[in-house]
């Protein structure tokens, strides 16, 4: 049986490192994503499968959904294991959202490292959209809002939750990771 010989080796990093500067190139991109949408729905100009339209729907909800498992799996890696508790401070675990659970119950203060969780976690999300026709969810004049979007799940207990994630905020706050 070979010997677990890191436990002492001051060389061995414990949990993962996160390099922090590749999370804020994450959330650049999510946050870019959101402010583009209405300009690139914009250009499809009621073309169907142009280029622009390609990319507004098949790669933007994809992209966003990617880059926000991406980021929330490396922010609360870095938390569970270079923090040991860190986000419990005031500063680094800021509120970014809400949170209620059970899904009818009043919303609650959503910090990050629950809104990173729940992230991990989620069954459905929702998106604010504005523009086009609010019947049609395939208008090419409807573009994703920068404010926030919305996921759904339950807790093994089955408890239902609904946690509303301000994507600006959300963006603005991962990029404290040290």
């Amino acid at each position: 049986m070979m010997e677990e010989y890191y436990d002492r080796d001051p060389v061995v990093n414990r949990g993962i490192t996160v390099d922090g500067a590749r999370v804020q190139l994450l959330a650049f991109r999510l946050l870019t994503i959101f402010l583009a949408s209405e300009n690139l729905h914009k250009l499809c100009d009621g073309e169907y499968n142009s280029g622009p339209d390609i990319l507004a729907n098949q790669f933007e909800k994809d992209e966003i959904e990617h880059l926000m498992l991406l980021i929330a799996t490396l922010w609360r890696s870095h938390d569970t294991c270079a923090g040991r508790g860190v986000t419990f401070h005031e500063r680094w675990n800021p509120v970014v959202g809400t949170l209620q659970e059970p899904i009818d119950a009043e919303g609650k203060d959503l910090d990050l490292r629950e809104a990173c969780s729940k992230i991990i976690h989620v069954e459905e999300i929702k998106y604010d959209l504005a523009g086009g026709d609010p019947d049609n969810p395939y208008d090419w004049k409807r573009f994703l809002l920068p404010t926030h979007v919305s996921l759904y799940g339950k807790r093994q207990t089955g408890k239902q939750w609904k946690a509303t994630v301000d994507v600006k905020k959300f963006c603005s706050e991962v990029c404290y990771i040290e």
